[in-house]
């Protein structure tokens, strides 16, 4: 794949800094195609990116295998990320190092929109349209939000030159246990020794 994105960077930069703004991250890993010029955000992060063989940069390695342990990542950015059969699999291991309750930003281009075409010519044919991008992140355990505006300009074919959908990995739920307050808590074996201070 030889295509890049240039023309779409301007359009990312006035979303997607506002939106990791508002969500509280501290930082973020971003996955990407290599030929991807990344946006412009404030946000300390570390860039992972990859091509048709996999994970390219900082190492190699593949599609589905990130040195990353699991639930390790607070905030994960995604971006066009889904142009073949594999990329479920690339998608599916981010997620598997994303921590519960860590947000996961998640954009692509437009199929249907004129820049799409201008910048990625026939490759365009295998970007997810609005509904089809919407179900691949709607098949996994994410509570989904998608910004009200953002939501109706990308159901409307080529208006939006981005598809964009932003999501929350559930938060795991806490353990509770049961005390045993008669271990805890027992009872004084000695009396306490009474004082001699007289108030003056």
């Amino acid at each position: 794949m030889s295509v890049g994105f240039a023309s779409l960077q301007q359009a990312e930069n006035a979303v997607i800094p506002e939106l990791l703004r508002g969500a509280g991250v501290q930082w973020l890993v971003e996955f990407a195609p290599a030929v991807s010029p990344s946006p412009a955000i404030d946000i300390p992060r570390h860039r992972v990116l990859h091509d048709a063989s996999g994970w390219i940069w900082p190492f190699r390695g593949e599609g589905d295998t990130l040195p990353f342990a699991d639930e390790s990542l607070p905030a994960i950015l995604v971006r066009h990320l889904f142009w073949d059969e594999s990329a479920q699999g690339r998608f599916e291991e981010a997620l598997r190092a994303l921590a519960p309750g860590g947000l996961v930003v998640s954009v692509t281009a437009n199929p249907w929109h004129r820049n799409s075409w201008r910048e990625l010519g026939r490759d365009s044919f295998r970007l997810p349209a609005w509904p089809r991008f919407l179900f691949l992140h709607a098949r996994h355990d994410l509570m989904l939000q998608i910004p009200r505006r953002q939501y109706w300009t990308s159901a409307l074919p080529g208006v939006s030159p981005l598809l964009l959908v932003v999501g929350r990995k559930p938060p795991r739920s806490a353990t509770v246990q049961r005390l045993d307050l008669r271990r805890r808590f027992s009872p004084v074996a000695e009396p306490a020794a009474s004082s001699t201070c007289r108030a003056a």
